[in-house]
């Protein structure tokens, strides 16, 4: 029996997909008020037999931060899935960002170790492996190091991922993953979602700042190719392309039709948004969009490196203009039928 966190957000939808599609018995945590019905949307998208197909999960009711419920839960389980998480770069977000990222995957560890799983895959982020250095490539060979540039999401996921070691050093067969900007359909007011549904609507601006990017279905073949190969006690960074934000927006303009983001935004413009941005939050009481870790990571350059994956599985990763012209034509503007 198969165990999926975060089975509602995009990286875990598209798990429990695969997982089903595979054969296997999948049990999904959601919480009590969580709706399912995007998990649906991605059974829609890939599975002849959608209903069919979906209705072969076994939800379960608990919460990370619930240690009893995931006991009741992993009870016959003998193998974990860890998607569930928070993202967020809000500071008013620091308590939760602890609970869930860091609280949360040391509860599921614990319950782990007590029911005898045989199995754990972590996923945790890039965001755990920072570049002080300015290493010209970030591969697994760099550790955390403390800065004040660190967000609270990644040192709440640092959090989480320093719990995942742990649970290894008590004998718990762990792999962890550090995937890049994660793209997949659905979940479109999450995450990357979000990125997309900004493009849809139109951009002016555009930064040259670079980072890695990753197909939701590469992701999860990764995971499970790791897990199928017992690949324990060991990290793995999950990046097809390294990329600037340009180049990526204006690959989702083309498929949108838009016309491309035409103004450089530097870090003097930024700063002005973000002082706006500031301005109309306390106004209107909802979440700050512009933040200095959104500005430091439009402005930065990260190039990831996907050596120790590809050697590991063979994995041949979709190109992200493939991944961009899939992931529009499933956008719900775009395609009406599914949603």
């Amino acid at each position: 029996m198969i165990f999926v966190t975060g089975a509602t957000g995009l990286i875990g939808s598209h798990l429990a997909y695969h997982l089903v599609s595979q054969g296997h018995p999948v049990i999904a945590l959601k919480r009590t008020n969580s709706n399912t019905d995007s998990t649906f949307e991605i059974f829609k998208i890939y599975s002849q037999q959608p209903e069919q197909d979906f209705n072969k999960i076994q939800w379960v009711e608990g919460d990370v931060t619930d240690i009893f419920s995931l006991m009741d839960a992993l009870q016959g389980v003998d193998e974990v899935y860890h998607c569930a998480g928070l993202v967020s770069f809000n500071n008013k977000d620091a308590k939760k960002l602890m609970q869930v990222n860091a609280e949360g995957t040391a509860n599921i560890i614990n319950a782990a170790l007590e029911c005898k799983v045989k199995k754990f895959c972590h996923v945790s982020s890039v965001a755990t492996i920072p570049n002080p250095d300015k290493k010209p490539v970030i591969d697994e060979s760099i550790y955390w190091k403390a800065s004040p540039s660190n967000s609270y999401y990644a040192i709440s996921k640092y959090g989480g991922e320093r719990e995942a070691w742990r649970g290894a050093e008590e004998g718990l067969n762990v792999v962890i993953v550090n995937p890049t900007v994660v793209l997949g359909t659905g979940c479109w007011g999450q995450t990357s979602g979000q990125m997309i549904s900004a493009a849809y609507k139109g951009l002016l601006f555009y930064t040259e700042g670079i980072t890695g990017y990753v197909d939701v279905r590469d992701v999860v073949k990764s995971m499970v190719e790791l897990m199928n190969k017992n690949c324990f006690n060991k990290r793995y960074i999950l990046n097809a392309e390294n990329l600037n934000y340009k180049q990526v927006f204006d690959l989702i303009h083309r498929n949108f039709n838009r016309p491309l983001p035409k103004i450089k935004a530097n870090r003097f413009v930024l700063r002005l948004a973000a002082m706006a941005d500031k301005l109309s939050a306390s106004l209107s009481g909802k979440p700050r969009r512009i933040t200095k870790e959104l500005i430091h990571s439009a402005l930065g350059t990260s190039i990831y490196s996907n050596k120790k994956i590809t050697a590991q599985t063979g994995i041949q990763f979709i190109p992200i203009a493939e991944s961009v012209k899939h992931i529009c034509a499933f956008y719900p503007e775009n395609n009406p039928e599914y949603w």
